[in-house]
């Protein structure tokens, strides 16, 4: 099979690479260059405003000139640069696997394979989104250093890129292919691309298969604005920020003004966390098509992103003490081979819904597991103890003198369910057949009151399953359920598409 014709931006030869947008380098940078020349021109405001009146006597217009022309000198040079990078940009579609080039001085050269791919997804950064143009994010198996940016194509080419990328995908790992929303995506302003084309034809890659409709999507979730400025206002940030503003008020009135700029930094940080939250989170709408989780949001910057439900390892939902009277969640999930970052820089978190109700909550628990049994589990942990639930003995006060009566893990049909928390309760959700390893271990202080812990090993990610200070007994009867259980769901096969069906392959870098 051969890709004569890749769905890419401009030439980038007789080899069949692509070329990304010209103005992909600029774009990358922007941020820092108008920065830069924000501070230029702050230092030089006040030469610039007596050279826009009358000479003083015996001067001329030379003062001017030289900072004129080390201005146009570093423009020309940044432009030199920029063009520089992107004709050295390229990457291909090839026959088993993506490959990038990239650099003028220090060559670069990425390769992943088709079948290590574990998400494509669509990035638009704000200055992406004035000129047009979106990166394309391909996350792979084989770690951090092995993701691959294309940054950045016009719309209709990300789009048809994205799709084609899917598309062979699936086609290396001998699956269907996972559908691709080919038209404008709900909550993005990206046209119809190419893509559509591709999928019609049957082309290899195509993100459909010819005679097959594409699912259609359920929308599972749309965050209301009011709740996310709500959730970010209850929250120790904003805590800690008005605080700040109280301790700085105070020491005006106390005449130690000059205090107040040992606050200043942690007050900036504090209001910019909240910020970013509220620009990274906006118009959050989380969505179901076919066996793949999609979501859409941000303000600056909008992002597409796509979760396959087989690559869920473990679920975590937590409720912060201040959120416990309305009744929100955040939901954090682990995904095998995924890391969240981009061109711009930007990294982000396995953060599934930052807040939801709690029957946002367990709807989305139920369409990732693809499992109601589960789902009702959890909905018993939330609001009560129920039977089967094994909780910590007496002796564990000792560690955890306020969170030991919540304490405990539920062994479910299809999972293990971790509950703790006192201030801030989580709940935790590990499909017997993710567990990867497990190890229990017993400090010296626990061995005295005859206590021990059971650690899970996940991927990595925000949830961290483990089950502390269980009875001695209890602890190694867990360590045995879970190790037979996991050995059984490896061994099943069929039923729902979910993250409780036999594991993937783990893949080492």
């Amino acid at each position: 099979m051969t890709l004569d014709d890749p769905p890419g931006g401009g030439e980038g030869g007789g080899d069949g690479f692509s070329r990304v947008h010209p103005l992909s380098p600029f774009i990358r940078g922007g941020l820092v260059v108008i920065a830069v020349f924000g501070y230029v021109l702050s230092q030089q405001i006040d030469r610039i405003v007596g050279a826009a009146g009358p000479p003083a006597p015996g001067e001329g217009s030379t003062p001017l000139l030289i900072p004129a022309v080390i201005v146009a000198l570093t423009v020309f040079g940044a432009v030199l640069l920029g063009l520089l990078s992107w004709w050295f940009t390229r990457y291909r579609l090839g026959e088993s696997d993506l490959e990038m080039h990239s650099g003028a001085i220090m060559r670069q050269h990425r390769q992943v394979r088709y079948d290590r791919i574990q998400a494509v997804d669509l990035v638009r950064p704000l200055l992406a989104r004035i000129t047009g143009l979106s990166e394309v994010r391909v996350e792979s198996a084989g770690g951090g250093d092995s993701h691959v940016s294309i940054a950045y194509l016009r719309n209709a080419e990300a789009e048809a890129v994205r799709a084609r990328l899917v598309g062979l995908s699936a086609e290396a790992k001998g699956v269907a292919a996972p559908p691709v929303s080919s038209g404008a995506v709900e909550g993005t302003d990206l046209p119809p691309g190419p893509a559509d084309s591709a999928a019609e034809s049957g082309h290899p890659g195509s993100s459909t298969v010819p005679g097959q409709e594409s699912p259609e999507s359920e929308q599972l979730l749309k965050m209301p604005v009011e709740r996310l400025v709500a959730s970010v206002l209850l929250s120790w940030d904003t805590i800690v920020l008005a605080a700040l503003l109280v301790l700085a008020l105070a020491l005006t009135f106390a005449d130690l003004g000059v205090a107040i700029g040992g606050f200043l930094p942690l007050a900036l940080i504090t209001g910019m966390r909240s910020f970013i939250k509220l620009t990274r989170w906006y118009g959050l709408t989380v969505a179901l098509r076919g066996e793949t989780l999609t979501s859409q949001r941000g303000l600056t910057d909008t992002r597409h992103s796509s979760v396959p439900l087989h690559r869920v390892q473990a679920l975590e939902i937590r409720q912060p003490v201040l959120w416990r009277r309305p009744g929100w969640w955040a939901l954090k999930v682990n995904v095998a081979g995924a890391r969240i970052a981009s061109a711009d820089g930007d990294s982000g978190e396995s953060v599934l819904v930052p807040v939801a109700t709690t029957a946002e909550v367990l709807h989305l628990l139920e369409a990732v597991t693809a499992d109601p049994g589960t789902t009702a589990e959890v909905a018993s942990l939330v609001h009560d103890t129920p039977e089967g639930f094994v909780g910590v003995p007496r002796a564990a006060r000792w560690f955890h003198p306020f969170a030991h009566r919540r304490m405990g893990h539920l062994p479910g049909r299809r999972a293990l369910l971790i509950r703790s928390g006192w201030l801030d309760r989580v709940l935790q959700v590990v499909p017997w057949g993710r567990i990867q390893s497990m190890a229990l271990h017993q400090g010296p202080w626990a061995r005295r009151l005859d206590l021990a812990s059971v650690d899970f090993v996940s991927t990595v990610g925000p949830v961290r399953p483990d089950v502390k200070h269980l009875s001695t007994a209890d602890a190694q009867g867990l360590a045995y359920l879970a190790a037979e259980r996991a050995s059984h769901a490896r061994q099943r096969s069929g039923g729902p598409v979910g993250c409780d069906p036999t594991p993937d392959t783990v893949d080492w870098p």
